[in-house]
């Protein structure tokens, strides 16, 4: 019989990154194993994401050695994950994808790389690694959360027929649960558009208003110190009632889609650093529950959600 090989799924973001082995529990539900994280604190910049929409493929050379550097990191991370060398390999990343799913084409917290799989598996295989077949396409981050949080143990969307999720941390990810199917909002029949590319009013997106980390760099270049949930000044308030309304928006956009096709919309899951920091804040999250007109709103502690989505998607759609 030929050795089982482990599942890891991995979950690329502006900030780090964290792999975990997906395995079954108990009850043979999936379940995500000890999270292993890095933090980037590499010093990048990324190129303005209208110049990289404007040039797809001129990658930088900043660009380059930062991309190359993180591959190799990646590596290591999933290689700290197992003691087995037979593995599987899932990916999750935010961004626009390459047209074959294998690398970043755009992305407003990270630099791009069009070979990002082909550069990880190499990677891995010189770790001593053997991977059992062709890495999948990278799943949006979005779609993978989502994924998670409907498949895997401690999800929040368990037994959900229609529902958005809200996943948030150096940007927005958002994706939809219809009818069952999990779908990114550019795969709705009309899509949606996505948090970056809604005004949120004086030239920011709805992305800005939203997105933890870039509330937070909002705050700081105000001059303000440490963090807006613990300030409580005026100043703080203001931003943190932007992202509530930011946050309903995103809310009421999708809620109109699924009045139109006769379906309700049952829950909205805030996940990831965003669903932290609402379950931190219970009168703030109260309010905001309130503004929902009878929406279920939750927030998810499944922090590996992302990592376990991009690894059950693959078995969803190959079952």
């Amino acid at each position: 019989m030929d050795p089982a090989p482990q599942m890891i799924g991995v979950d690329i973001g502006g900030s780090g990154a964290r792999a975990a082995v997906v395995e079954w529990d108990e009850e043979g539900r999936n379940c995500v194993g000890e999270l292993h994280e890095l933090s980037w604190e590499d010093g990048f910049e990324p190129i303005p994401f209208e110049e990289q929409l404007a040039h797809p493929g001129e990658v930088t050379a900043a660009e380059e050695a930062c991309a190359s550097a993180r591959v190799e990191r990646l590596a290591e991370l999933v290689a700290g994950c197992t003691d087995w060398w037979l593995i599987s390999c899932d990916v999750a990343a935010p961004g626009l994808p390459t047209g074959d799913g294998a690398g970043v084409l755009a992305w407003r917290n990270g630099p791009r790389r069009a070979t990002l799989l082909q550069d990880l598996r190499s990677a891995l295989e010189a770790k001593g690694l053997t991977l059992i077949s062709s890495m999948a396409p990278i799943c949006p981050d979005s779609v993978a959360c989502a994924f998670g949080e409907q498949l895997a143990h401690g999800g929040a969307l368990h037994g959900i027929s229609n529902a958005l999720c809200i996943s948030g941390g150096s940007g927005v990810g958002e994706a939809a649960v219809v009818e069952g199917r999990c779908l990114g909002l550019n795969e709705l029949e009309p899509p949606l558009a996505r948090a970056w590319e809604l005004s949120g009013g004086d030239g920011a997106s709805l992305e800005d208003l939203v997105a933890p980390g870039r509330v937070l760099a909002a705050w700081r270049s105000a001059g303000g110190e440490g963090f807006p949930e613990v300030d409580g000044g005026q100043e703080a308030r203001a931003l943190l009632d932007a992202r509530d309304e930011g946050v309903a928006a995103l809310v009421e956009r999708a809620r109109v889609w699924f009045d139109a096709r006769g379906l309700e919309l049952e829950r909205v899951v805030l996940s990831q650093t965003i669903g932290r920091l609402y379950s931190e804040a219970e009168q703030r999250f109260a309010r905001l529950a309130a503004r929902l007109g009878g929406i279920e709103l939750a927030t998810s502690s499944l922090r590996g959600a992302p990592l376990a989505g991009s690894v059950l998607r693959w078995q969803v759609e190959r079952s």
